[in-house]
């Protein structure tokens, strides 16, 4: 496996830098394989949609369909993939955050749960709880 930065992740699904955007494209087309394929652990991957959805292009459903084509891959492997697609899952449907939901479902795979959280957003669905102010 060959561990993948946020940046080269970047620079491949925009497309924006006239020197980087070619070079990382060749690479990841090319020279990740099934026998060697790319490896993007969790924070690369919050990272990655962080900085994307900032874009205008990258609305909630179009993160998601990244992130599940990045599951899919048989060129890329995604750390704590389980994780992902539990956070995926709930990031589809809820109100949170990317990394609210991998933080979550990373804490629920190592038995800690709920998550607490004074996230509005995130506070309103399972499996996080709203820490109160008098707690």
């Amino acid at each position: 496996m060959i561990g993948l930065d946020t940046n080269v992740l970047v620079r491949y699904f925009l497309e924006d830098d006239p020197l980087w955007s070619p070079i990382v494209t060749r690479f990841v087309d090319e020279e990740l394989t099934v026998a060697r394929p790319g490896y993007i652990n969790p924070i690369t991957l919050v990272e990655l949609v962080w900085t994307l959805r900032r874009l205008p292009d990258f609305d909630r459903a179009k993160l998601a369909y990244l992130i599940e084509n990045l599951l899919l891959s048989d060129t890329v492997v995604v750390g704590e993939a389980k994780a992902v697609a539990t956070a995926l899952e709930a990031f589809k449907t809820g109100g949170a955050g990317f990394a609210d939901y991998l933080i979550a479902a990373l804490n629920e795979a190592a038995g800690a749960s709920p998550t607490m959280t004074i996230d509005r957003k995130a506070g309103k669905t399972h499996p996080f709880m709203p820490l109160s102010q008098g707690a």
